[in-house]
C-alpha cells in the first residue's frame, strides 16, 4: 500500500513539473498599419488601464532605454482602431520612416525587443569600451 502511494505521489510530481515548465504559445496579433498616424520612431506600446499584462509590458519596454510612446485605449481608443489594434498589450518598433520593424503581442521578450531595435539602429547607445593601457 505504501509503495502504491509513493508511486502515485511521484507520478503526480512528474506531471506537475511537466505542466509547469511547458512553454505556452506566445500570443499573436494581425499586422498593424501605423503609417500616417504621426507616431514617432522608436517603440509604440498599445495598452489599457484594465490590462494586467500591460504593466509588465510597459516595464520591459521602458528598460530598453529608447523613446516610448504609450497609446492607451481609454484615452486614445480611436488611434488604436485606426491602427488595427484588436488586443493589448501590443508593442511595435518603428524605424525612422515610421515603418513597422517588428510587433510583439503580449509582454515582449527583452531579447527580441533588443534585436528589433538593433536591426534599425534604434538601440540605446552604450558606453564606449574602457581602454586600459
Amino acid at each position: 500500500m505504501l509503495q502504491i502511494a509513493l508511486v502515485a505521489a511521484a507520478a503526480t510530481g512528474v506531471v506537475t513539473v511537466a505542466v509547469a515548465t511547458r512553454r505556452f504559445p506566445r500570443p499573436v496579433h494581425d499586422p498593424v498599419d501605423l503609417t500616417g498616424l504621426g507616431l514617432p520612431p522608436g517603440i509604440v506600446i498599445f495598452t489599457s488601464t484594465e490590462c494586467a499584462n500591460c504593466k509588465d509590458a510597459i516595464a520591459v519596454v521602458r528598460r530598453s532605454g529608447v523613446a516610448v510612446r504609450e497609446v492607451t485605449w481609454e484615452l486614445e481608443g480611436r488611434l488604436l482602431e485606426r491602427a488595427g489594434v484588436t488586443a493589448v498589450p501590443l508593442t511595435v518598433v518603428l524605424d525612422g520612416a515610421g515603418r513597422v520593424v517588428d510587433q510583439m503581442a503580449g509582454v515582449p521578450r527583452r531579447r527580441r525587443l533588443q534585436r528589433a531595435l538593433a536591426a534599425k539602429s534604434l538601440a540605446a547607445p552604450t558606453a564606449p569600451p574602457t581602454l586600459h593601457p
